[in-house]
Parts: structure tokens; C-alpha cells; sequence
């Protein structure tokens, strides 16, 4: 299936972790998404925090959407 959702904010191409991580730490219902670096900025952490739940979310496996 091709993605072709861009950041609300600053108009970026979103990749599936972009939407995977937004779902996750924002919200389920969500239609419309923030790129990690603009989703770093609304949660005053910068990316790195961000890409570090990435990964932990995909090691664990518990979380269908990092699969």
C-alpha cells in the first residue's frame, strides 16, 4: 500500500513510523500527522527521545504498529 501523507506542519513526505509513533503517543483516531521532527517540537523533546520509543516499541513486539 503506498503512503501518501505528508506533516501537517511542515509538509513532509511521512513514512510509516512517522504515522506508527504519532497513533501511538498522540492518538488512535488521528486522520491528519506530524513528522517526527515537527512531532519532537509539540512535545518539546527533539527527535532523538522520539526515535528511541521507535525502536524500543519495535524490539518489544508488543506494539502491532511497529510491526
Amino acid at each position: 500500500m503506498v503512503n501518501n501523507k505528508t506533516c501537517r506542519e511542515c509538509g513532509t513526505a511521512l513514512k510509516g513510523d512517522d504515522i506508527a509513533i504519532y497513533l501511538k503517543l498522540v492518538t488512535r483516531n488521528a486522520e491528519d500527522f506530524l513528522c517526527i521532527d515537527c512531532l519532537g517540537v509539540k512535545l518539546e523533546c527533539g527527535r532523538g527521545p522520539i526515535e528511541e520509543r521507535i525502536k524500543y516499541f519495535r524490539e518489544s513486539g508488543n506494539c502491532t504498529l511497529f510491526r
